[in-house]
């Protein structure tokens, strides 16, 4: 029995003990008249908006001065409030403070999020009158910004001459999206596609799939992502023919042109050839040419006395 009274009395003496430390652990808060609060909350949104973060700390008395900051990777926004005037000590071009005095409300809006932008920030706010300095509130908030894909799709040609249709995905994130093939309504296994990703210079994504056809039928690309009320479909509405019977129509397409120029140059080298060859000359002198110098001859002796006409004198050369 005296050891029961023992081993009670000191599980008595041990949790006023633990009591003691906790009210110790809490007395410079309490002294300090709050209590540090951590809080967490997500929010996400569309690359290219803003965001609003906030404090959710409502001063107690107009005497207090505390600095309130938004902390990322690094400090992007610092204010300090002097009874009651605020004075802004340093936030980047992108942040901005927000003070709603009607409700004694704080906020952090950062505007024009882009996707290196993602992550988490901290909204502190530190007493430093009265002193000592204490944190009277820390609050985490993660951002998550989202991008929307750019979608098309196109026809392209492999290294063999077979015709492919491409679907592309660009610009998107996170890096999580569905992209599928429909043929006549139903999707194709991923087994007869191909994709290719890679990672953009600004953190996005882009996804290129391809898929072999070999018949003319009703080809749709689906992609479905989180910054997407719904998922995208493009249709493919024109059809096209593979295979070797676009190999053929190539060959003699181009056996034609290739016989049409031959026949071309055979040609115009003839004609060349015969505008260069030199004609034949007569020398003697035509029948007409003669007889009107014999009648000038005649004409000369009568002396412009014109007989009356008689038949023509026929010249005969003589053998040499």
């Amino acid at each position: 029995m005296p050891f029961l009274k023992y081993a009670m009395i000191l599980s008595k003496c041990n949790a006023v003990t633990t009591c003691a430390w906790m009210l110790l652990s809490l007395f410079p808060a309490v002294i300090a008249g709050h209590a540090l609060f951590n809080c967490s909350s997500d929010q996400t949104v569309r690359r290219g908006m803003s965001v609003n973060i906030s404090c959710n700390y409502k001063p107690s008395n107009d005497s207090e001065s505390f600095i309130v900051e938004l902390q990322s990777n690094s400090e992007l926004c610092s204010v300090r409030k002097m009874k009651n005037s605020w004075t802004e000590q340093l936030c980047r071009n992108h942040c901005r403070f927000i003070w709603i005095q009607e409700t004694a409300q704080m906020a952090f809006e950062v505007s024009n999020l882009q996707i290196n932008d993602t992550g988490i920030y901290k909204c502190v706010v530190t007493r430093f009158i009265p002193p000592p300095s204490v944190i009277l509130r820390e609050e985490r908030t993660f951002v998550q910004v989202i991008a929307q894909p750019t979608v098309s799709v196109s026809h392209v040609r492999a290294m063999g001459g077979f015709l492919m249709m491409l679907c592309s995905s660009e610009g998107f994130y996170p890096s999580a999206l569905d992209q599928m093939w429909i043929r006549n309504g139903e999707f194709q296994n991923a087994s007869l596609t191909y994709s290719i990703n890679k990672t953009n210079p600004d953190r996005s994504f882009t996804l290129h799939s391809y898929l072999n056809i070999s018949d003319c039928v009703n080809y749709s690309c689906w992609v479905n992502h989180s910054s997407l009320s719904q998922p995208t479909i493009l249709h493919m509405t024109e059809c096209y023919r593979n295979g070797d019977e676009n190999g053929w129509i190539i060959l003699v397409t181009s056996a034609l042109i290739i016989l049409t120029i031959l026949i071309i140059t055979v040609v115009c080298e003839r004609s060349r050839r015969a505008h260069h060859r030199s004609p034949v000359r007569m020398n003697d002198t035509p029948a007409s040419d003669l007889y009107s110098h014999v009648e000038y001859e005649i004409y000369s002796v009568l002396g412009d006395h014109r007989p009356v006409p008689c038949s023509p004198v026929r010249v005969h050369s003589s053998p040499q």
